[in-house]
């Protein structure tokens, strides 16, 4: 009987031992579980921060370079319009200058018909 008991007590304290051995095996896995996400998380936390990062400075680039190519088409727009307006202006002056040619022709074409008319007269 004292063996069976002593059986008993053994067996008992290894269930003890082995339920305690469990629970602090669990305990330990639960922390080491809660680091690793902790861990995970804070990782994926700073990647994000990094392609934000990334993300503002190509937008910040593009942003850049749209404002450059508007300012080099509206400059390019207002050299465009002013050479046309160059080239009209010059035109104008032409037209201007080829009516006044034309003008003084016709007079000297008119002046040698009165001529003419006059000279008929005296025959």
């Amino acid at each position: 009987m004292k063996k069976l008991v002593l059986l008993v007590i053994s067996v008992a304290g290894v269930f003890v031992a082995y339920e305690a051995t469990k629970k602090f095996l669990e305990d330990e896995q639960r922390t080491e579980l809660r680091e690793k996400i902790k861990s995970i998380a804070d990782e994926k936390k700073e990647s994000l921060l990094k392609q934000r990062e990334n993300i503002e400075e190509k937008i910040t680039q593009l942003a850049t370079k749209i404002a450059d190519s508007s300012k080099e088409l509206i400059d390019k727009g207002v050299e465009y319009a002013q050479d046309k307006k160059e080239a009209i202006a010059e035109t104008i002056e032409e037209a201007k200058k080829a009516i006044q040619e034309e003008k003084e022709r016709l007079k000297e074409v008119r002046a040698r018909l009165k001529e003419d008319s006059t000279e008929e007269e005296v025959i």
